[in-house]
């Protein structure tokens, strides 16, 4: 209950200051433009990143068991019959996908157990090798199945889904917990994932009964689809930024034979004032989020099967070296921005030392 507090906390917290991110980005702008005298747009518009895939696009098909009446009613000896008349009741049959996944993360266990205990009895009871063979079948069936349950539960689920929608709003510019809060979401999907390879251990029951508090979790926080926005904002601004400098280079000289001036000093006093202490932990932060959130969902799903649609979008927004993609974009974005201040530096005889 106390992780579920203090998201809500900082949920509360993040309301008031995400929005004074987009607008520092703006001052900067500004006052970059006003000091070299040389005019930069600020109106960077909607997020650009792709959209994430339908849910029909994400979902992986997973054949469902049909048994006999039967043998449904032979599954007794192995007490299996809550689990099975939980499923096939009028709730069951439209379990949200943290149910599902609950469900699933009970039921195996308990079929395997079945298993083995059938293989002990049929020693002495040749007549329930037919019920072992088939219970041996369902064991098999579910385990090639766990991946894309596991994907379907975690991926195709509202909860994650608005993770990755286009949020208006930036990361908040203070927000030294969001690592530590996203990590106590993320990892127990980190463990979910990692028994689709079956020789990971399985989860206890207080794990279990908890999934959909992780649920919850990660329903409230809003830094991923925040991240995505600082990104795109971050990128934008210092494009903007990097062009202003450029122009105004070429423009005309800022400093005659690199000797510091009036303006230098100016355009100093702005690196110092507002891009060390406002714009550069800012882009520190938001670099620092997005390098967990990435390796966060990388382990994820290098244990799960993705559908088409959604590798595609994961290269969109995550690798880096995919060209036009959201990472892509940025890190060119900060080199270009880099070079910029260095060269300005540089034709007024300064350095910006190990700032940048």
């Amino acid at each position: 209950m106390w992780r579920l507090a203090s998201l809500l906390l900082l949920g509360l917290l993040y309301g008031c200051d995400a929005a004074d991110a987009e607008k520092m980005l703006q001052d900067y702008t500004r006052r970059v433009s006003n000091a070299l005298d040389e005019p930069i747009e600020f109106s960077p518009g909607n997020s650009p990143f792709p959209a994430l895939p339908p849910r029909r696009e994400r979902l992986l098909p997973v054949e469902g068991l049909r048994e006999g009446l039967i043998e449904v009613l032979q599954l007794r000896h192995c007490d299996l019959l809550p689990l099975i008349a939980e499923r096939n009741s009028n709730l069951g049959r439209v379990m949200l996908p943290s149910q599902t996944l609950k469900y699933e993360l009970r039921f195996l266990p308990a079929v395997e157990a079945c298993e083995q205990d059938l293989t002990q009895r049929v020693k002495t009871d040749a007549s329930l090798l037919p019920l072992l063979h088939r219970v041996q079948q369902i064991v098999s069936h579910k385990q090639q199945a766990l991946p894309r349950v596991i994907w379907n539960s975690i991926y195709a689920s509202e909860e994650m889904e608005q993770q990755f929608s286009r949020s208006p709003d930036p990361l908040p510019l203070e927000a030294q917990g969001l690592i530590n809060q996203a990590r106590n979401t993320l990892d127990a999907f980190i463990l979910v994932s990692q028994l689709a390879t079956n020789d990971s251990p399985w989860p206890d029951k207080r794990f279990l009964n908890e999934i959909e508090t992780h649920y919850e979790q990660l329903y409230r926080m809003r830094s991923g689809q925040q991240w995505l926005h600082s990104v795109f904002l971050l990128s934008y601004t210092m494009e903007q930024v990097a062009q202003g400098i450029e122009a105004r280079i070429e423009r005309r000289p800022i400093c005659f034979n690199q000797q510091p001036n009036n303006r230098s000093v100016i355009i100093q006093n702005v690196f110092r004032n507002v891009y060390a202490t406002e714009f550069q932990p800012y882009l520190a932060l938001t670099d620092q989020f997005g390098q967990y959130w990435q390796a966060s969902h990388q382990s994820i799903q290098q244990h799960l099967p993705l559908p088409p649609s959604s590798e595609a979008y994961f290269l969109q927004i995550f690798d880096s070296q995919t060209e036009g993609s959201l990472l892509h974009r940025f890190h060119r974005a900060r080199e270009m921005h880099t070079q910029a201040w260095q060269t300005l530096f540089s034709h007024c005889g300064l350095s910006v030392g190990q700032t940048l």
